[in-house]
């Protein structure tokens, strides 16, 4: 019986980690902001933040690729806005963007800065 080498290679590890992170979580373009997240077996994506009121079902998100990609894009103004994400009904932060705070309830909301 062979054994095998362990190949774990840490060099390609950043690498992939890099590309992912380029891919999802939120991100300023030009006049918009990209929301990008993924969540292979939702079936509904939304966001409620203070830019919608609060209203989930005003910004959904749109699954692109079978792998769960989910994503949007929305005109925001400079600031900052505070955010949660809505997956099948359930509310959490966005676990592709580090910026968080405490809010009331005792939860994570996510946090973003528009210039």
């Amino acid at each position: 019986m062979k054994k095998l080498k362990n190949t774990k290679n840490n060099a390609k590890k950043p690498a992939i980690n890099k590309a992912f992170a380029e891919s999802h979580g939120v991100r300023q373009g030009k006049d918009d902001v990209i929301f990008s997240v993924l969540f292979p077996k939702a079936g509904t994506v939304q966001i409620g933040g203070d830019f919608n009121n609060w209203q989930p079902e005003q910004t959904p998100m749109h699954k692109i690729d079978e792998n769960g990609t989910w994503k949007t894009t929305v005109n925001l103004t400079p600031g900052t806005y505070r955010y949660r994400l809505v997956v099948d009904g359930q509310w959490q932060h966005d676990p592709f963007n580090e910026k968080t705070e405490q809010n009331p309830y005792g939860e994570l909301n996510s946090v973003l800065q528009v210039n």
